[in-house]
């Protein structure tokens, strides 16, 4: 049995179409997905079956520049997405994953898809603002570095970290009470 989301409209760049195995495996996962050979180009279109709710003038702005979406329109499809002719159709559970999050009535309605796409780009912009915020905090302290070596306070830039700082008079320096030798020099002109 020839499964009915596979159409074939028009098909310039002979593409052979997916495996019935995916085929069935999108059928399975939503009956009202249909996949088609692009017009334009070496891939294929998956679209929705209902009624589009477009107006005259968007209908022909896009028979200037889009011959499928005029195809799709012409089969009541809404455009979903583009798979490319050299998919991996073995892959169908990341190509159904893919589909799954593209339809945003399966994952709760549009008000809980943007309520995560904003809590996700939240969550971007700190860890973002957080990596940018240690890069100047080590910059910063590398330049401090580099000023005090300069201005002739230290010797070096780095100085070493340690896990606790030292305890003021730990080490004590024994004072020898006995003269000690002098050595100097004479320069003679």
């Amino acid at each position: 049995m020839k499964l009915p989301n596979y159409i074939v409209d028009a098909n310039p760049f002979k593409l052979a179409g997916p495996p019935d195995y995916w085929l069935q495996a999108l059928w399975d996962f939503d009956q009202s997905l249909v996949v088609m050979p692009s017009k334009m180009g070496f891939y294929y279109r998956i679209g929705q079956r209902r009624p589009p709710s477009h107006t005259l003038k968007m209908v022909e702005e896009m028979r200037k520049e889009d011959a499928d979406a005029i195809m799709m329109a012409k089969h009541r499809l809404v455009p979903v997405t583009t798979l490319l002719s050299t998919a991996n159709w073995s892959q169908f559970p990341m190509h159904m994953e893919m589909l799954r999050q593209r339809a945003p009535w399966r994952m709760g309605g549009a008000d809980e898809v943007n309520r995560r796409l904003e809590q996700q780009e939240r969550e971007d912009e700190i860890a973002k603002q957080a990596r940018i915020d240690q890069n100047l905090t080590d910059t910063a302290k590398d330049a401090w570095g580099l000023y005090l070596k300069k201005i002739g306070v230290r010797s070096h830039m780095y100085i070493p970290k340690t896990g606790k700082a030292a305890e003021p008079n730990k080490f004590k320096i024994k004072e020898d009470k006995a003269p000690g030798v002098q050595v100097g020099s004479i320069f003679l002109p």
